[in-house]
């Protein structure tokens, strides 16, 4: 412990006393005035047209927050602003001395993060809360996402039309945005709020106008945007959809059974309230899972993994119910809200809005899965459903402030679970921010002790200047805490954490190919109120990054671990590279190694684990991409050197992008400690968000043996069958009024 309080002192003293090794750099941060288009500008990669000869122009340097903040991009950018009575225009010249270095491809939406791209945040109700996000690379494919303080959720598509061409100095990307497709507040002299980005991928290099200050939030840099009247316009939009699915099931080594078909209409209603209040109903809704969760390695796992959400309508702003100090990777609590806890929904209705300083989301469902039918016996709850009602609202308080609220409940009968939550978010003197929340939850099981309850309290400090973060967190949960909305590891427990990080920029005249060198400290102490054992975790990190996207990470973990009763000492190590040595060809690999906790509830050991995970992406052409990856955990124990576990995974997908709207992919995934090989084949075709195609085709293969009388899995020596198979199809319409 000495050596480690050595480092965390010797890594405070060079964080305080490094200075940043930034010029000044001059942006002209001012309102943007935008002009009426009288012509609206065709979408064609090209600024010829009238409206941006007319155009509010943004002309600065862009200033960089990735992954160094506060130099100057190397390659500039101009941005133009224009407006009509249904339309927000924006176009970006992105200029490049070495155009054929451009990284482009034609991909599906919310794939082209790792190409060059361009786009930008825009504060639609000038509250500094939320922004719609948007990004196009240079092919003009869209990816989008939906930003709450500054945490974004990609899961939201809504409709926007963009262009994209390269040209003799760079290239060209065109947007219009749709007054009808976002929330604003409509009238004489609006205000909005907007920050513009700019991704240069073979550098490796983040740029923004406005600088994004280290302290202040995505909200707090924004530059304001002046539009002198906006009509509120009609939204109104309705959603038909019909699924069809059938699948198959291998009875024995030569019959299958019959095929278990499915078809389900749903529809979705949309209406505009007003310009900023949204509300919408749905009836048997469309939440078919289109892509499907990728394997993870789950043997030996303390806690449930975590699958990120996919249905299209609890995507859309699903962070809306995010709390102050949730989020972050430090804390106990991922999501209060995580919708994948209602699992076959009836019904939905949900209502958005924005109003003065205020802001409210409502989302209520129907769940039938408590009362579908079980396997093998009789559901004493058949055909009841669950029902769930979570309602979230905040105040601003100047800046970026706020308070909020938050209701979460789950009803099914007699049993229920409600909690309610406050929390806030306060910066203050630029640089130093409080954040956290408290939340009381009421719970009755009446087959699982009856009625219980429990707090949950969340107190966290940030500060960030420079290229330095401090953050310090303390959390307290009650042992009856219960929230079955949200995605939690433990309760009754007592922890503080802190986190500490300074940047080393070098000079880039004698080490050009060098970024910045990020060493980073992390500590915690977590109390278990039950059994009164302590938990401790100390890691120590170091990041550099290099040109060519390049990463070279390690870390080292030491602590102690209780489970079961007994405190394990623990003491890892991990080491990771990731480089994009050609514009067509990213790798990505880590491996990590030390001591683990074999988690049984009756006989847990200390053994030996290792880690392996390497990936890499193939773009030979601008259609084509092939992705494969494997991880891999080994266990085994110390003594002895036998093994417990070996878990591999194998995944592999090839894509191909005929234009923006239609592709086909193949994914196939093998995992070797079950045994088994997921096959996944899809052909999409997209016209806007919700105006959509899929035919899918799924199969499963399973290493098992026939006894005469039943299946027998995973027995040596025997062969593969194919276990189920199935078809998928799916069409959707969206149609705008």
């Amino acid at each position: 412990m000495k050596k480690a309080f050595f480092w965390i002192i010797l890594i405070m003293l060079l964080a305080g006393s490094a200075a940043a090794a930034n010029g000044h750099i001059l942006q002209d941060i001012r309102p943007l005035e935008l002009v009426k288009a009288a012509t609206p500008p065709v979408l064609d990669g090209s600024l010829d047209d009238v409206a941006w000869k007319n155009a509010a122009v943004v002309d600065d340097p862009w200033i960089t927050f990735n992954p160094v903040n506060g130099n100057e991009l190397p390659q500039r950018t101009r941005a133009y602003l224009a407006y009509d009575d249904q339309n927000l225009y924006f176009a970006f010249h992105c200029l490049d001395s070495s155009p054929d270095q451009i990284k482009t491809s034609l991909t599906k939406r919310d794939g082209i993060f790792e190409d060059d791209w361009v786009g930008l945040s825009l504060d639609t109700v000038g509250g500094k809360k939320y922004g719609y996000e948007l990004f196009v690379n240079p092919s003009g494919v869209q990816a989008d996402a939906f930003r709450t303080g500054d945490m974004e959720d990609s899961s939201t598509d809504w409709v926007w039309y963009s262009a994209g061409k390269v040209v003799a100095d760079g290239y060209i990307v065109e947007i219009r945005q749709p007054l009808k497709n976002i929330r604003f507040a409509s009238g004489k002299d609006v205000r909005m709020g907007v920050v513009f980005w700019r991704r240069v991928s073979r550098l490796g290099m983040s740029g923004s106008w406005p600088h994004l200050v280290p302290g202040q939030s995505i909200g707090g840099s924004q530059a304001e945007v002046r539009i002198a009247e906006l009509s509120r316009p009609l939204v109104l939009e309705a959603l038909p959809s019909f699924t069809y699915t059938s699948g198959w099931d291998r009875l024995t080594p030569t019959a299958w059974s019959g095929a278990n078909q499915t078809r389900d209409l749903g529809f979705t209603l949309k209406y505009g309230i007003t310009s900023s209040i949204v509300a919408e109903a749905t009836l048997n809704p469309d939440f078919s899972q289109v892509e499907s969760d990728a394997m993870q390695v789950t043997v030996n796992q303390r806690y449930p993994v975590l699958y990120s959400e996919k249905r299209p309508f609890f995507m859309e702003a699903g962070n809306l119910f995010d709390l102050g100090g949730v989020g972050d990777g430090l804390g106990n609590m991922a999501l209060p809200v995580h919708t994948r806890a209602v699992v076959d929904p009836q019904w939905g209705l949900r209502l958005t809005g924005e109003q003065g300083r205020g802001s409210f989301a409502l989302l209520a469902s129907a769940d039938r899965s408590p009362g579908n039918p079980w396997d093998g016996e009789e559901n004493p709850d058949l055909g009841r459903m669950a029902t769930y009602w979570i309602g979230r609202g905040k105040l601003g308080l100047g800046t970026d402030n706020y308070v909020g609220l938050l209701y979460s409940g789950r009803e099914f009968g007699e049993e229920y679970n409600r909690a309610l939550a406050a929390d806030f978010s306060f910066r203050f003197l630029k640089n130093h921010q409080l954040m956290g929340n408290y939340i009381q939850s009421f719970s009755n099981r009446p087959d699982a002790g009856g009625e219980n309850d429990g707090g949950y309290l969340t107190a966290e400090y940030a500060f960030s200047k420079g290229n330095s973060a401090v953050l310090a967190m303390v959390e307290d949960i009650a042992p009856g805490f219960q929230m079955d909305t949200a995605y939690f590891q433990r309760s009754g427990i007592t922890a503080a954490k802190f986190y500490l990080q300074h940047r080393f920029v070098p000079d880039a005249k004698k080490l050009p190919w060098l970024l910045g060198f990020t060493p980073t400290v992390y500590g915690a102490v977590i109390r278990d109120k039950v059994s009164g054992m302590d938990d401790t975790e100390l890691m120590f990190e170091a990041r550099a990054n290099f040109i060519l996207k390049g990463q070279l990470a390690g870390y080292h973990y030491l602590g102690q671990e209780c489970w079961a009763g007994r405190a394990f000492q623990r003491s890892t190590a991990q080491l990771s590279v990731n480089l994009q040595p050609f514009k067509w060809l990213n790798l990505h690999s880590c491996y990590g190694f030390g001591n683990a906790i074999y988690y049984d509830p009756v006989d847990p050991f200390l053994g030996h684990r290792t880690q392996f995970h390497a990936n890499f992406t193939l773009q030979p052409t601008k259609n084509l991409n092939l992705f494969a990856e494997h991880s891999r955990s080994r266990f085994r124990r110390p003594e002895s050197g036998e093994k417990v576990y070996d878990q591999g995974i194998w995944r592999g997908r090839l894509t191909y992008q005929f234009n923006p709207k239609l592709f086909v992919r193949g994914l196939v995934q093998y995992d070797t400690f079950y045994q088994r090989v997921l096959g996944d084949f899809l052909a999409s075709f997209t016209y806007i968000p919700g105006t959509v195609i899929y035919l899918g085709y799924g199969s499963l293969n399973e290493n098992q043996s026939w006894n005469g009388g039943g299946w027998q899995r995973g027995v040596t020596g025997d062969r593969y069958y194919q276990t189920r198979q199935s078809l998928f199809f799916k069409v959707s319409y969206r149609y705008q009024f």
